[in-house]
């Protein structure tokens, strides 16, 4: 089986590659066809989460992933159950301004000195800023948390947007499948 993820926004190559996996066959190989760094990270990413081997073929600005559905592969390991914190960004400020700037550098250098850190922080919008920019007031702090073991993600269509996605420096790119999985599972969600 073979699908064209090929200039498909965020997060349609991930759910396509989903449904394609759904009605793949035992020993059935499926190729998935795509052109965006951001796609393909977030397709290898989903693939690992299922504990499926792949691999991947990159010809000039396209990618091929290969994976055989086998009888042997590992089923998901269900999530802790017990609650986790994911703090979900959608700006690089708290409130508007210098002073809104000032919060945020100021919330994320406190969170690494509390008990309960997030175990995810997820960035959309003008918050990858932080992650891209190392002249970004905020861009230590955002390095100190994913250092600490904080899981960063920026989604990938902001990236896009902002032209910024081969210069991600913290974390990795995300998804909206990966972000809204979050927000409706079982984290508890903090904004800021």
């Amino acid at each position: 089986m073979k699908i064209d993820c090929r200039d498909l926004a965020c997060p349609r190559p991930v759910i396509e590659t989903k449904k394609a996996l759904e009605e793949l066959k035992e020993n059935e190989n499926l190729e998935i066809l795509l052109n965006s760094q951001a796609s393909k990270e977030n397709v290898m990413r989903f693939l690992k989460s299922l504990n499926l081997n792949f691999s991947v073929k990159d010809v000039n600005d396209e990618s091929i992933i290969s994976i055989i559905k086998d009888s042997n592969i590992a089923q998901t390991q269900e999530k802790n159950l017990q609650e986790y914190n994911v703090l979900f960004l959608k700006s690089d400020k708290v409130g508007e301004g210098e002073l809104g700037k000032n919060l945020m550098l100021g919330f994320l250098k406190t969170l690494k000195d509390l008990p309960n850190k997030p175990v995810k922080i997820l960035c959309v919008n003008d918050s990858v800023l932080m992650n891209t920019d190392c002249s970004h007031m905020a861009f230590e702090a955002m390095k100190e948390l994913e250092n600490l073991g904080v899981e960063i993600y920026s989604c990938g269509a902001c990236l896009e947007f902002f032209g910024k996605t081969k210069e991600l420096k913290i974390g990795k790119i995300g998804n909206a499948y990966e972000i809204l999985n979050e927000l409706f599972g079982k984290a508890k969600i903090i904004s800021l």
